[in-house]
């Protein structure tokens, strides 16, 4: 009865690590930039009207000069501390015409969270309707 006893208690103790030894999804890093033909001031404005318009996120802080906008989770009704989500995106300017919006690479984190790739995809269809609307020739004359 002692054998059995001990060989109970190790297979409990295996089993029990063995479940303390599971790892969750690592989500591979947003490294992706969008690039597009608009002035700094207006890819940045659509940039942050269409972060506005998502669902279960909302804008925490901005600013311009900095080109950087970030952006929280606010779905508090799951376990996974989803509301501690934070992601920061950066609009910068890559020449006079010229601009590219990315997820912050000065914090590693922010291009892990889950729902980055989303984000992007919708920055890049705000971003691409207005590139149809956009022409410089318009304005100009």
């Amino acid at each position: 009865m002692k054998i059995f006893s001990k060989f109970i208690f190790i297979l409990v103790l295996g089993l029990g690590l063995a479940g303390c030894n599971t790892v969750g999804e690592v989500l591979p890093p947003n490294d992706e930039v969008l690039v597009y033909k608009l002035p700094y001031d207006l890819t940045y404005l659509r940039t942050m009207e269409a972060l506005n318009t998502v669902e279960n996120w909302e804008l925490e802080e901005t600013d311009k000069e900095r080109g950087t906008i970030s952006v929280r989770d606010t779905n508090y009704s799951r376990l996974d501390d989803s509301d501690l989500r934070v992601i920061t995106f950066v609009v910068k300017r890559v020449d006079r015409g010229t601009t590219s919006v990315s997820i912050s690479s000065e914090n590693p984190k922010s291009q892990k969270v889950f729902g980055g790739k989303k984000l992007l995809e919708i920055i890049g269809e705000a971003l691409g309707r207005e590139i149809e609307s956009y022409s410089p020739s318009k304005i100009k004359g």
